[in-house]
């Protein structure tokens, strides 16, 4: 069997499971106006990004900005995976979302759901908790890793 260099295998784009590349694909498609990103490597690999119609893009804070906002005790609910931001289930007959600002969520409950194409992810409160801050709105663009809610203790 012959031995293959594995730098001519490789694509200079990376893993198309990487939920990081996923992610920043995702953004700079959202920044440039597109809706539709597809790419295809030599390997037969290939990737497809399309934006839901209703999608709104939000730049990413500045660091500097990050550092004159005010420190709270707490902690972030991230986002699980890059996608749509939905504060309530689409098929969902409650119009309210799932959680606001000064709601309390209990551990395993669902605080809302970031949309892949037609998957829907959850976002889980991981323990007990007050929702001190809701950081990204219904249709916005989230980057895998993105705080969606900011918790402090439940009292």
């Amino acid at each position: 069997m012959a031995r293959r260099d594995r730098s001519s295998v490789r694509s200079g784009i990376g893993d198309f499971s990487d939920p990081a590349l996923i992610s920043t694909l995702t953004t700079w498609l959202g920044a440039s106006g597109a809706s539709e990103l597809e790419i295809s490597t030599t390997e037969g690999h290939a990737l497809k990004i399309v934006l839901a119609p209703d999608v709104s893009y939000v730049k990413p804070h500045d660091a500097a900005q990050d550092a004159a906002a005010p420190v709270t005790e707490g902690w972030a609910v991230k986002a699980p995976l890059a996608g749509v931001f939905r504060d309530r289930h689409p098929g969902g007959v409650d119009a309210s979302p799932l959680a606001r600002e000064g709601s309390t969520l209990e551990a395993g409950e669902i605080a809302g759901f970031v949309e892949v194409g037609p998957i829907l992810l959850p976002v889980i409160a991981p323990k007990a908790a007050i929702v001190a801050g809701v950081q990204a709105r219904a249709g916005e663009l989230v980057g895998y890793g993105d705080p969606v809610f900011m918790m402090e203790h439940a009292q």
